[in-house]
């Protein structure tokens, strides 16, 4: 049964408020406790990377550990935006210093990590976050919630791979609620994996309200500089391992990058939204385009893009409080089904009403989804 507060957890191999990176070790792990950063593909599919040719992985540099493949020293996502440029999560990066972030380095080109006969690999060379009229960074981190959550990175050379441009301006409407989206990732398949996936895996996500995340979230969601999304059928997440990877909207021809996997449920629930940094909001959009002008030279922002039509859903309505047959009634006014009804005996609420459901309020599902209700007994 879903509750109202849950514990948010960022989504790269780190603990939250501790060095993503502590060149040191020979082997980065996962978390070993909730609240920390997660994001792979929880029951997602394999891909391959031809399919998203800008998907990066960030990994220690091999110079600092030659005894381990690139699976063992991966850490991060990230979406090549220019040949030379990288974008992926600020904390997944920003604790590192300027020693540091060049013993990083960037797999492009590879669906398995350590098939390392395809792909290129390159090193980092310089590291940028937006800062404030005073200089100091806009990233912030708390309780396991990252705000102004990107960063990019220059690398030491080109990439041959194909780019993505951010969606522009004039394409807000490929992302907006509704809209069914794609993220990617090497992360692990469930929040009790130690090791990432050995292949690119996608899961498909539909965009959601804001109002579900700040409903679940608090203010600790951000409007202005985050995404709500989750799986259709609540079966699909990220998790520990796609920190930084990117979430990409389908138009007529391509896609659209619009997030970068920021956090989520510290226990990768497919149940509990996702939330991303929102890198196509005019906040971080603008900052972006500017600044990968100056250090290449490129527009790597989109315009025109033409999105798919658009789908029919179920919209989750609030149940609770309701009796199982305006339950019933409502489930089937809003295009879904009543599934199972359960017995709920520890509820204080009123005998025969419904105290919780399988999925949360203002959730996109497909039309006559079954949803499961929790009854006080």
């Amino acid at each position: 049964m879903l509750g109202e507060a849950r514990t948010a957890g960022i989504r790269a191999f780190a603990l939250a408020g501790v060095t993503v990176l502590c060149l040191s070790l020979s082997l980065l792990s996962p978390p070993e406790q909730a609240g920390a950063a997660q994001t792979s593909i929880v029951r997602g599919k394999t891909t391959k990377i031809k399919n998203s040719p800008w998907q990066v992985a960030l990994a220690v540099s091999g110079r600092v550990a030659p005894q381990k493949k690139p699976r063992a020293r991966f850490f991060c996502g990230g979406s090549l935006i220019a040949p030379d440029l990288v974008l992926t999560a600020g904390h997944c990066v920003a604790d590192l210093s300027k020693h540091q972030i060049k013993k990083v380095e960037v797999i492009s080109g590879r669906t398995r990590l350590n098939n390392e006969s395809t792909g290129q690999v390159a090193a980092v060379a310089d590291l940028m976050m937006p800062a404030n009229s005073r200089g100091k960074r806009r990233y912030r981190q708390r309780f396991g919630v990252a705000n102004w959550d990107f960063a990019l990175l220059r690398l030491s050379k080109s990439f041959k791979s194909e780019t993505i441009k951010i969606a522009g301006d004039d394409e807000a409407d490929i992302w907006s609620p509704g809209r069914v989206v794609k993220t990617t990732g090497w992360g692990v398949t469930g929040p009790s994996k130690k090791k990432p996936s050995a292949t690119l895996r996608f899961a498909t996500q539909v965009m959601l309200d804001d109002r579900v995340c700040r409903r679940l979230n608090g203010q600790l969601f951000k409007r202005r500089t985050m995404n709500c999304m989750g799986g259709p059928l609540a079966t699909t997440s990220t998790c520990f391992g796609d920190s930084g990877g990117p979430l990409v909207a389908p138009i007529v021809g391509g896609y659209r990058l619009m997030g970068a996997t920021s956090f989520g449920d510290s226990e990768c629930r497919p149940v509990l939204p996702s939330i991303d940094t929102r890198i196509a909001g005019k906040p971080m959009r603008d900052w972006i385009r500017k600044t990968a002008l100056r250090v290449t030279g490129i527009d790597v922002v989109g315009s025109g893009g033409v999105p798919p039509p658009e789908r029919t859903w179920c919209k989750v309505p609030r149940l609770k409080g309701l009796t199982v047959s305006r339950a019933r009634t409502t489930l089937i006014a809003s295009g879904c089904r009543l599934g199972s009804v359960r017995l709920d005996p520890y509820s204080p609420g009123r005998r025969g009403t419904v105290t919780g459901a399988s999925m949360v309020a203002g959730w996109l599902t497909r039309v006559g989804h079954t949803v499961r209700i929790f009854v006080a007994g």
